[in-house]
């Protein structure tokens, strides 16, 4: 797990007290009402209220004799502050033992947490220990492990482990990171919120894309976008399935873009198909097998293999390929390189299983040739995994709209 950079830019974006009295003049309907619920002056309410004004760059409040009112901007700021809550509640639930929020004294807790308390809790959880999160915060050791005990002591729970030279989170403080990383997620994206309410037709678009994926589907939709928003940014990682789930999962990426797999992910992310995709045997031009239109299985026992290593989805279909055959080809090269696999099956007569897309859009160069595979195992769908409560930002939702548009021009 990593920190959420983008929610991490700008602290004065991120202080939880100022954010709380925010949502509790939101509620209350004025600073004064707000400040005795708060325990707070007025004036303190009121400076604070000044305060995260100047960070947003916007006015928030309407204030007159009748109480304060929400702005738009603050209208668009309050819908993000709630899902922020929503998600620091919702990380003190899980940690307790409660099933929901609602049902502890978890919205108090949140309420008593600190900006310093939980940044040094997530640096924890990412680092690996609290001497690797004190370098990554530039702050002392003794100041980490202060933050530490304070936010343990709050939340009533045993979040790390401890030993002789190293603290380190265990499973529920991990966890607790993973919301509270999304919580701070959600203040960022009301930035970009903000930013787009004024005109500024910009934001980020964090994409996770799965191996196999054609290249060319992404730098078209990435062009869809930027005809309609030129200023738009867009970061792609390829990577494997696990690693991009766990960092759609606190908020580090978007979406991502790929092979859904097989049963389908429920809960805490959704997946949402696009187009059919399925498996191909793929050769070089001038192979012999080549010429036909469609293969068995049993014609490929006599050629040699490149197959991708293990745990991912194209080497189990590969697997269950060979289990039908009497005779088992041999493998030649195992690699996690798509470059290496095609040098070999251009450099060879060695055969492989790809996408067909990926040969249609990424390999037509090189002369590749796709095999039509009778076997459902072949069978493969692509689509886009997103945190099922996740809320986009203008810009984001532009991306995924691009995205269905241009695979809607595939079929």
């Amino acid at each position: 797990m990593k920190v959420v950079e983008r929610a991490s830019s700008d602290n004065d974006l991120t202080r939880l007290r100022r954010l709380l009295l925010f949502d509790a003049v939101c509620e209350a309907g004025g600073i004064g009402q707000a400040a005795i619920r708060a325990a707070r002056t007025q004036p303190a309410v009121s400076l604070a209220i000044s305060k995260l004004e100047a960070s947003f760059g916007g006015q928030l409040f309407e204030r007159g004799f009748g109480g304060s009112e929400l702005t738009p901007e603050g209208v668009i700021l309050q819908r993000r502050v709630r899902r922020m809550l929503d998600q620091m509640e919702r990380a003190v639930a899980n940690v307790t033992g409660h099933s929901t929020p609602g049902a502890s004294n978890a919205g108090t807790i949140c309420r008593h947490l600190t900006d310093a308390q939980v940044r040094c809790h997530i640096a924890i959880a990412n680092a690996g220990s609290a001497a690797e999160a004190a370098q990554l915060l530039g702050i002392s050791q003794p100041a980490v492990h202060r933050a530490a005990r304070q936010i343990e002591q709050t939340v009533g729970v045993s979040l790390y482990r401890r030993r002789v030279h190293s603290v380190s989170a265990n499973p529920a403080g991990i966890e607790f990171a993973r919301c509270l990383s999304l919580a701070l997620y959600e203040i960022a994206q009301a930035s970009e919120d903000l930013a787009y309410a004024r005109g500024q037709l910009t934001g980020k678009v964090a994409v996770g894309v799965l191996p196999l994926l054609s290249p060319r589907l992404i730098a078209r939709t990435i062009q869809r976008l930027r005809a309609r928003y030129p200023a738009a940014r867009v970061t792609v990682d390829e990577g494997s399935h696990a690693r991009l789930l766990r960092e759609l999962r606190v908020g580090a990426i978007d979406i991502i873009i790929g092979s859904l797999r097989e049963p389908r992910l429920t809960g805490s992310v959704q997946e949402t198909e696009l187009f059919s995709d399925p498996y191909v045997v793929a050769v070089r031009k001038g192979h012999r097998l080549a010429a036909q239109k469609s293969i068995a299985t049993h014609d490929l026992a006599n050629y040699e293999w490149v197959v991708p290593q293990r745990n991912v989805p194209r080497r189990t279909v590969i697997d269950s390929i060979f289990a039908r055959l009497l005779v088992k080809p041999q493998l030649v090269v195992e690699t996690s390189s798509p470059a290496m696999m095609m040098a070999m099956l251009v450099e060879s007569d060695c055969v492989t299983l790809l996408s067909r897309s990926q040969i249609r859009d990424a390999y037509s160069g090189n002369e590749m040739v796709a095999l039509e595979l009778e076997m459902p195992e072949a069978s493969r769908v692509v689509g886009f995994t997103a945190r099922t409560d996740w809320l986009g930002t203008a810009i984001q939702q532009a991306f995924v709209e691009h995205l269905v548009q241009e695979c809607a021009t595939r079929v």
